[in-house]
C-alpha cells in the first residue's frame, strides 16, 4: 500500500516537474532572443510565432484528450489507433506547411516545415507519456534538445537574425519532436499505417475545445501583432508568456487531482475550490510582482498600477473557474464548456480589437482579455445563463 502511494506521488511529480520544464523552456526562449539580439527581432519573430500556434491547433485536431480516452476505452489496440491517427494528422502538417507561402518569404517554408513536423511528433507522443507515465524520459529530451537550442547563442553572439532564429528554433523543435518519436517507435505498427477521415469527426469536440481555449488565451496577442509595431509586439509577447504560465499555475496544482475532484461529493469540491482560490488571493500578487521585476529590469518597459490592475483580473479567475470547468466535465456538460470558452473568445476578440484600435495599446488588448475572464467566471458559475 505504502509503494503503492509512494509510486503515485513520484509520478505526479515528475509530470508537474516535466510541464514547469516544458513551459520555463518556452518563456526562456523570448528572453534569450532579446538578449543576444534585439527585441525587434522576438517581435518580428513572432509573426511567425504565431502562425505556427495556429497550424498546431489545427494539426492536433484533439489528439491528446482523444487519444489517451481510447487508449484506456482499448489498451489492447494502442498500436493500431496510435499508427492510424499519426497517419491521418500527417497531411495537415504538409498543408500548413505549403500555406506559409502565402504569409512568409518562400526561404521560411523548409523550416517551418521542420518546425511543425517536430511539433507533429511531440503532440502525437504526449498521450502515450502519459500513460506510460514516462515523464523522466520527456524531461531528459527536454533538456537535451534545449540545451542544443542554446548553443547557436553562443556561437553566433551579435550575427543573430530573424532568420537564423528560425533556423535554430526549426531545429529545435525537430530535435525534440524525433526524440519522443523514437523513445515511442515500438508503438508505430506499419501494418496499421492508413488514412481513417472519420477520425476528424470523432475529435471534433476535443478539438473544438482545444482550438476555442487557445484562442482564449491567445487572441489580444493576435491583435497586438497585427496593430502594434515590433517592439510593443516582443513586449506583450513576454508578458502574455508570463500571464498565461500564472494562469496555469492554478491547473499544475489540481491536476494531479482530477481524479478526486471527480469521484468526490459536491460539498468537498467546493472546499477544494475554495483553497485553491484563496490560495490565489497570495500567488497572483507575488506572481504580479516578479512579472514587475522582469519588466522593468529586463524589458526596460515602466507599466502603470492600473496595468497590473487589469493584469489581476485577467489571471485570477482561473485560480476560482478552473475546478468549475472540470465539475462540468464531470457531469458531462462539455457543450456548456464549449459555449462558456466560445463566448470568452468572442467577447476577447470584439473588444481587445477595438480597444488597441482606439489607441489604448497593451493595456487595452489585455482589459479585453481580462473582461473576457470574469465573464466566463460569471458562466462556469451559473452555467443556467447559456440555456
Amino acid at each position: 500500500m505504502k509503494a503503492n502511494y509512494y509510486n503515485r506521488i513520484v509520478h505526479i511529480s515528475s509530470n508537474t516537474l516535466r510541464q514547469i520544464i516544458v513551459s520555463a523552456f518556452g518563456m526562456a526562449i523570448p528572453f534569450l532572443v532579446i538578449h543576444f539580439a534585439q527585441k525587434e527581432i522576438w517581435g518580428a519573430f513572432v509573426s511567425i510565432l504565431l502562425y505556427t500556434l495556429f497550424a498546431i491547433q489545427v494539426i492536433n485536431w484533439g489528439n491528446k484528450e482523444y487519444v489517451l480516452r481510447l487508449f484506456s476505452m482499448l489498451p489492447n489496440k494502442i498500436k493500431k489507433n496510435y499508427s492510424r491517427i499519426l497517419f491521418t494528422r500527417l497531411p495537415l502538417v504538409f498543408l500548413f506547411s505549403v500555406g506559409s507561402l502565402f504569409f512568409f518569404p518562400l526561404t521560411y517554408t523548409f523550416y517551418i516545415f521542420i518546425w511543425l513536423l517536430g511539433r507533429y511528433f511531440n503532440h502525437s507522443t504526449e498521450a502515450l507519456v502519459i500513460y506510460e507515465k514516462k515523464f523522466n524520459a520527456s524531461i531528459a529530451i527536454e533538456v537535451i534538445s534545449f540545451g542544443v537550442f542554446l548553443f547557436p547563442f553562443y556561437w553566433l553572439k551579435d550575427d543573430f537574425g530573424i532568420y537564423s532564429l528560425l533556423v535554430n528554433y526549426s531545429f529545435y523543435q525537430f530535435i525534440r519532436g524525433t526524440g519522443y518519436f523514437v523513445l515511442f517507435q515500438k508503438y508505430l505498427s506499419s501494418g496499421n499505417i492508413k488514412m481513417d477521415t472519420s477520425y476528424y469527426k470523432q475529435a471534433f469536440p476535443f478539438f473544438l475545445l482545444s482550438v476555442l481555449g487557445f484562442f482564449t488565451s491567445k487572441t489580444d496577442l493576435y491583435i497586438i501583432d497585427y496593430f502594434e509595431n515590433r517592439t510593443i509586439v516582443a513586449n506583450y509577447q513576454v508578458l502574455n508568456s508570463l500571464l498565461v504560465f500564472t494562469m496555469s499555475v492554478a491547473a499544475f496544482i489540481y491536476a494531479p487531482f482530477t481524479k478526486n475532484i471527480y469521484r468526490n461529493t459536491t460539498s468537498v469540491v467546493r472546499q477544494i475550490q475554495k483553497q485553491l482560490s484563496l490560495l490565489g488571493l497570495f500567488l497572483v500578487p507575488a506572481a504580479l510582482f516578479a512579472i514587475h521585476l522582469i519588466t522593468v529590469f529586463y524589458l526596460k518597459t515602466s507599466l502603470s498600477i492600473w496595468f497590473y490592475t487589469i493584469a489581476f483580473l485577467y489571471v485570477y479567475p482561473s485560480f476560482i473557474y478552473g475546478i468549475k470547468i472540470v465539475e462540468l466535465f464531470r457531469n458531462h456538460q462539455e457543450k456548456t464548456v464549449i459555449k462558456i470558452l466560445l463566448a470568452g473568445t468572442l467577447i476577447n476578440t470584439i473588444l481587445s480589437t477595438i480597444l488597441v484600435y482606439l489607441n489604448y495599446g497593451i493595456s487595452g488588448a489585455l482589459l479585453g482579455a481580462a473582461i473576457a475572464q470574469l465573464i466566463q467566471l460569471v458562466l462556469t458559475s451559473k452555467p443556467s445563463l447559456l440555456r
